[in-house]
């Protein structure tokens, strides 16, 4: 048979398109990265038996340089960089399977190499993704605990001692509530727009610094308010922390007396406290602090809603006697959070908090997110203290 003429510059016909994009599976690279995860492991665990190293070498020494310079490259952008990343990631994700069904539809991949590629890269930034918030954050979890490191008595709470949070902190926040504003139903209001209480809430931490120095190691940025806040309400997320671009964000939408305590706990995580309950107790201290009178009823309603929620699970009857004690524009903002937060009860909220627990009790938090109610221990072990202080005044 006579071969037909081939022009000078003619190639041979290519291969099937098939041939070309059902390409073999770069295994060493995918795995090298993947193997990242379980080393991030491994260095966690390694951590949780240095904790008196990893606060001297990494959260008082090595951290403040991370959060520092992080600030340097994202506080000066107006928006959360985080929340821009985060849609990118998903646009990726979204591109790249669609990308993929349509190749195994037109037969050009078979769905079996579509799968391997997508797995392996999926795995592979995961594992990349958890290595980077371990170094740039995560390390934080297996610091020394804040009451350890600051002589203030965690021992198990007594029924009474519980009471008697709940009273003092019902009789600050009547106090506080006469200073606040409030809307046309008699609602908290914050004293400025939520943009000028973000700009606001560095101003506790400066004081709660010259009471506790571990405070004073990183100096806080400035928290930002997130687009998709709607979506964050849904999800039942107030505040998140980015150990990547180091923002505390903040869902915009939460209720008045909510937002001012929800920053400052984010802040909280950004000056390198991990633990949830840590974080809420800091995020109180901030708040009672604060030269501005929202934030310190902010600080003080959250803290006496935890208590009074430990209060009911232990003695149903002193917490509607003490709950009768509280002021009408308290059961007011307690009546509003909770009618915001049944309107945006979803599944997606369930979804959220199951994810947030996975992740919690992998980091140690045993009780995952019951954790942060644990913050009542750390409130009376404050108590404690204020009650020893002022009796050797006496």
């Amino acid at each position: 048979m006579v071969e037909p003429e081939r022009r000078p510059n003619e190639t041979p016909s290519a291969p099937s398109k098939r041939r070309a994009l059902d390409r073999p599976f770069r295994w060493r690279r995918t795995l090298a990265l993947i193997a990242l995860l379980p080393a991030a492991f491994l260095l966690q665990w390694a951590a949780s038996w240095a904790p008196d190293f990893v606060e001297a070498a990494y959260s008082r020494t090595l951290y403040p340089f991370i959060v520092g310079g992080l600030g340097v490259l994202t506080g000066w952008i107006p928006f959360s960089l985080a929340e821009v990343l985060v849609a990118a990631c998903v646009l990726w994700f979204l591109v790249a399977a669609l990308r993929a069904v349509i190749h195994v539809i037109r037969k050009r991949r078979r769905i079996g190499n579509a799968l391997a590629h997508g797995a392996g890269k999926v795995l592979a930034l995961t594992s990349v993704i958890y290595m980077a918030g371990v170094l740039l954050w995560g390390f934080n979890y297996h610091r020394v605990p804040f009451a350890e490191s600051n002589g203030l008595d965690r021992s198990p709470p007594s029924l009474q001692e519980l009471k008697t949070l709940c009273a003092t902190l019902i009789d600050r926040a009547n106090s506080l509530r006469d200073d606040v504003d409030e809307d046309a139903e008699g609602v908290m209001l914050l004293g400025t727009t939520r943009d000028g209480a973000l700009a606001r809430a560095r101003q506790g931490y400066t004081r709660a610094a010259e009471v506790y120095d571990c405070l004073g190691a990183c100096r806080p940025g400035k928290p930002k308010g997130v687009f998709l806040s709607p979506l964050l309400s849904y999800l039942g997320i107030s505040g998140i922390y980015s150990p990547f671009t180091g923002e505390p964000n903040v869902d915009m939408e939460v209720p008045a007396y909510e937002f001012a305590f929800t920053v400052c706990h984010e802040l909280a995580h950004q000056i390198g406290f991990a633990f949830e309950d840590e974080a809420n107790f800091l995020g109180y201290l901030a708040c009672t602090m604060h030269p501005d009178a929202d934030f310190q009823y902010s600080g003080a309603l959250k803290a006496l809603s935890y208590a009074m929620n430990s209060l009911c699970v232990e003695d149903g009857r002193a917490y509607a006697e003490l709950y009768k004690t509280c002021c009408d524009g308290i059961k007011r903002d307690w009546r509003a959070a909770r009618v915001f937060w049944h309107i945006h009860d979803t599944p997606l909220r369930d979804f959220s908090a199951g994810v947030n627990d996975i992740y919690l009790k992998a980091q140690g938090e045993a009780e995952g997110i019951r954790s942060y109610g644990k913050v009542v221990d750390l409130l009376i072990a404050e108590l404690r203290t204020r009650v020893r202080e002022a009796g050797r005044i006496e």
